[in-house]
């Protein structure tokens, strides 16, 4: 099965607003280039700009670890469907917390695939293991030095234990011959600028570099709520045939929620603005199949990288559904429609671009 041409058209001429900095028009034919294998589901923190930390509220969640086979199987199916693929081994979901993941990097790094990952650093364990393993990319995300700062944007966290795990991680890299590459990711918010450079200055006393981002709202379904909270011309999701109705489903953003998102320095109602000279398409370059795509520790495949509610799915069975299955299901999804029409795909792939800055 392949993309009939109308939709290979289209499929070309959506991505063409994204081709800048990571994304080349040369990725932008890999499909899939980044693939999130959620080899664990659960996470010790509950982060406000995620769904993760406004459970109870309506989402669906569901915790668990990904089958070794299944982890195999996908991992093959990833290569034999793109050689040139990254691995990560996370989504909303803490990697540390798989008691095996040093085995599941080297089932990736055997495959001859690129593996990354990001991590709180809350918690540890097997590090050495870990580190052997030579995962390519190692994140650590965070958004400030001290507590009181820092739990703003990563409640349930400790600081002080991140610090402490950032000094053991480092020490134990730089015994390594060929060591791993680990950034902190500083999550940068309107009221945390002035701990960034004494962050910097520690991790790099640990041996770890650090760059930065502008945090965002890391929940596609939160985010289209609060968008259309805020807008008195707001339309309701379509309901199609056989498929939920979101409308129902699908609850309001909390204050919470509505609190973090004055944080940031780009909200996601900035969105359309930015790009009100792109055009709305009916096809998105960066969900399942396409550039991005996100399997679930159960074998089924998100709508695309960017939703967390586990009823948001485009196939139930990664390993018997192919990526172009994957592009024609998302064509028109209610879902997907609500992402564009606030141009919310652009602002989670586009935001960080230095002419936002």
């Amino acid at each position: 099965m392949s993309l009939s041409p109308e939709l290979q058209k289209m499929y070309d001429d959506s991505y063409r607003p994204f081709v800048s900095g990571a994304i080349t028009e040369k990725t932008t034919k890999m499909r899939p280039w980044r693939v999130f294998l959620e080899i664990n589901s659960a996470c010790q923190l509950k982060c406000p700009s995620c769904t993760k930390g406004n459970q109870g509220t309506g989402y669906e969640h569901l915790n668990g670890i990904m089958d070794t086979a299944l982890m195999e199987a996908c991992i093959d199916k990833i290569r034999n469907e793109n050689n040139q693929a990254i691995v990560f081994l996370y989504g909303n979901s803490e990697p540390f917390l798989h008691p095996r993941l040093p085995e599941c990097i080297t089932a990736v790094k055997s495959r001859g695939l690129r593996c990354e990952m990001s991590t709180n650093l809350n918690y540890l364990q097997r590090v050495e293991e870990t580190l052997a393993a030579h995962p390519d990319f190692m994140i650590v995300s965070l958004s400030g030095f001290t507590q009181e700062v820092y739990v703003k944007g990563h409640a349930g966290g400790n600081i002080e234990k991140v610090k402490a795990n950032m000094k053991i991680i480092g020490e134990a890299n730089a015994k390594l011959e060929n060591p791993v590459t680990i950034q902190v990711n500083y999550h940068v918010y309107k009221d945390n600028d002035h701990e960034l450079e004494t962050m910097r200055e520690y991790a790099a006393s640990c041996g770890i570099g650090l760059f930065t981002s502008n945090a965002r709202a890391i929940s596609m379904e939160n985010t289209i709520q609060y968008c259309r909270e805020r807008d008195p011309e707001a339309t309701p999701y379509e309901v199609h045939e056989g498929m939920p109705d979101w409308n129902k489903i699908l609850p309001p953003p909390t204050q919470q929620w509505r609190d973090t998102m004055d944080r940031l320095k780009i909200p996601p109602q900035n969105a359309q603005e930015m790009y009100k000279d792109y055009p709305v398409s009916t096809l998105c370059p960066v969900g399942a199949g396409a550039m991005f795509t996100f399997i679930r520790h159960d074998g089924k495949v998100s709508l695309c990288a960017c939703v967390a509610d586990r009823r948001i799915t485009i196939s139930d069975n990664y390993l018997t559904t192919n990526v172009d299955e994957m592009v024609e299901r998302r064509v028109n999804h209610s879902v997907c429609q609500q992402c564009s029409k606030y141009k919310l795909n652009m602002y989670y792939h586009l935001v960080d671009r230095e002419k936002w800055d």
